[in-house]
């Protein structure tokens, strides 16, 4: 009951946090900050990624169980591992919409918006980030979970989850200071030496 409660938190809030940017050119007659836009999109990618992955993921061991071809089983830990560094690396763009509390969207701005306008719009965003960030580290502890029988979960393995929680939030942390601070986006891994802050440090 308390998983659903958090998807339906997550669902309501994201898609006010979207409304409120949305609605922002149409009520003040302003020109809309597309990339608020694109920052709201990345912040789904990672629970997509991993979605999908479970998906895949359970077709491969369906169709192993049913043809008995070992192949789908190697399929279907590569699908795994490959969604995973994948969602790793994508995870920090669901944090990253705390970033939007500094409201620089405001200096494109001809016409002036409302300040508690803004103050509702960017703290829905903040809030937006940190339940995406939160149902993504839930949705692969259930993953594990379900992975693992539920019968033999034991306090070392409830640790180990809390455990896992922090180290996600860490590196969920250092992305969000990567891509603001630094400019270093997730996307950059494929290219690191076109990527400036490397050319300057090589």
């Amino acid at each position: 009951m308390e998983l659903i409660n958090l998807m339906i938190t997550m669902v309501a809030i994201n898609v006010f946090a979207y409304l409120t940017i949305r609605l922002r050119p149409v009520f003040f007659k302003t020109k809309l900050f597309k990339p608020m836009i694109w920052n709201f999109k990345l912040s789904l990618m990672p629970i997509i990624i991993l979605l999908i992955t479970s998906l895949l993921y359970l077709v491969s061991m369906y169709t192993y169980a049913h043809t008995e071809m070992i192949l789908f089983v190697y399929l279907a830990y590569l699908v795994f591992v490959v969604g995973l560094i994948l969602w790793i690396l994508m995870l920090p763009n669901s944090g990253y919409l705390i970033t939007e509390l500094n409201m620089t969207h405001r200096l494109d701005d001809v016409v002036e918006v409302p300040i508690w306008y803004e103050i509702i719009s960017v703290m829905s965003f903040a809030l937006s980030g940190i339940i995406n960030t939160l149902v993504n580290i839930v949705f692969l502890q259930l993953i594990f979970l379900v992975g693992v029988d539920p019968e033999n979960i034991t306090k070392k393995t409830f640790i180990s989850f809390i455990i896992t929680a922090i180290i996600l939030n860490v590196l969920v942390a250092i992305g969000v200071y990567l891509g603001r601070q630094i400019r270093f986006n997730s996307l950059d891994v494929l290219h690191p030496k076109s990527f400036q802050f490397f050319q300057s440090t090589l």
